[in-house]
């Protein structure tokens, strides 16, 4: 008899203080201008032409990450379940990556804090292999974000935790 288990599950935590005011972290969740400007680790970039964001729930947040290095493309599509300006953005990706789980949620969470905006990301659930990789790939965009924003300390008061 063979004995098969599901891969193990877990989900991206991270936290970020921005020196921004949260209605301008929320526009650059929801604006493809701004998408286009921070969006994706290092080596990467999103074209503003490659993003499509239909702002109301139900609609849909689509871009393609395109490496620097050979142009290979990865499409990335949501639906948005729920958009509460200037505080929440949830989205559900339902493309089935391969070895991953079926779909994930992706939570943002603004908070004021003191002069600047405080954001909570969550994503998940996905197989524990890609989660360090997920978390990386956050940690190197939200610092595109932070200059972006003009915060002097991208780590800010946040952290990150992976379970």
């Amino acid at each position: 008899m063979t004995e098969t288990t599901a891969p193990a599950h877990g989900t991206v935590r991270l936290s970020r203080h921005f020196d921004a005011p949260r209605e301008d972290v929320y526009r650059a969740w929801t604006d493809p201008a701004e998408v286009a400007q921070w969006y994706g680790p290092d080596g990467w970039h999103v074209p503003f032409e490659r993003i499509r964001i239909d702002g109301r729930v139900g609609g849909r947040w689509e871009v393609t990450m395109v490496r620097d290095t050979d142009g290979f493309e990865f499409p990335l599509g949501y639906e948005i379940l729920e958009l509460r300006e200037p505080s929440l953005v949830v989205l559900r990706h339902t493309e089935h990556d391969p070895g991953g789980a079926e779909a994930t949620i992706v939570r943002v969470e603004l908070i004021e804090d003191g002069d600047g905006t405080l954001m909570t990301l969550s994503d998940g659930p996905m197989i524990a292999d890609g989660v360090e990789h997920a978390a990386g790939g956050y940690d190197q965009a939200f610092q595109k974000l932070a200059a972006r924003l003009g915060s002097q300390d991208p780590q800010g008061a946040g952290g990150r935790s992976v379970r």
